[in-house]
């Protein structure tokens, strides 16, 4: 794959990003406009993740674009910082998207004890990651346990956008983790993304509007 095809697919990753970025965004102001007019607190903790998502992507979005602009300086230590920048930049992003996923596990995780007075085991999560499979890995595994918590806890007839919306974020990192097997998993990956977080926007205005439990 020559240097124009890679520079593509990070200018679509930025498109896309963006457009996920607004959707979380969305999501976010309208779960905590949601939490203050209802006061629930499930709608405080999906606000709270959501806005960390959003600051990830934004970031991301921010930086990525910069680095694909920035001029190329002739000095090696200076040649070498855009990409520095991006190393880092997808550290704090990992580490923020997967903060996002344990506000989401502790949310979901609560509501089950509260409904069903079951205990759960604790969930040790470690943050000191690196980037790619281990980030797509950790983040699999905490949607997991959001999904078997929500179909625990309410069953699939009830809250269906959301449930429908953590497992096709689940199997958008599994097909994020699939990456090297074939490039076409990138883009339906990234498709699922879009129609998650548009299913929790549904979600979360159902909520604000009609005030329908989520």
């Amino acid at each position: 794959m020559g240097i124009n095809a890679v520079l593509s697919i990070i200018r679509l990753d930025i498109l896309f990003e963006t457009i996920s970025l607004v959707i979380s965004f969305a999501i976010a102001l309208a779960a905590f406009a949601g939490s203050r007019k209802t006061g629930s607190r499930s709608l405080t903790l999906l606000s709270i993740g959501f806005f960390l998502m959003a600051g990830a992507m934004l970031l991301r979005v921010v930086l990525t674009s910069w680095a694909l602009t920035v001029p190329l300086s002739r000095h090696m230590p200076w040649r070498i910082f855009p990409l520095i920048i991006l190393q880092t930049q997808e550290l704090v992003y990992s580490v923020a998207r997967v903060g996002a996923y344990a506000v989401f596990l502790h949310l979901y995780s609560s509501y089950s004890l509260s409904r069903s007075q079951q205990s759960t085991a604790l969930v040790a999560i470690t943050t000191s990651l690196i980037y790619n499979p281990f980030f797509e890995a950790v983040s699999a595994v905490l949607l997991a346990i959001v999904v078997y918590q929500l179909f625990k806890a309410k069953g699939p007839g009830e809250s269906s956008f959301v449930i429908y919306g953590f497992i096709l974020l689940l199997v958008s990192h599994l097909l994020f983790l699939a990456l090297p097997v074939w490039l076409t998993f990138y883009f339906v990956a990234q498709f699922l993304q879009l129609v998650a977080l548009t299913l929790f926007l549904t979600a979360v205005l159902s909520v604000f509007f009609d005030g329908k439990r989520l």
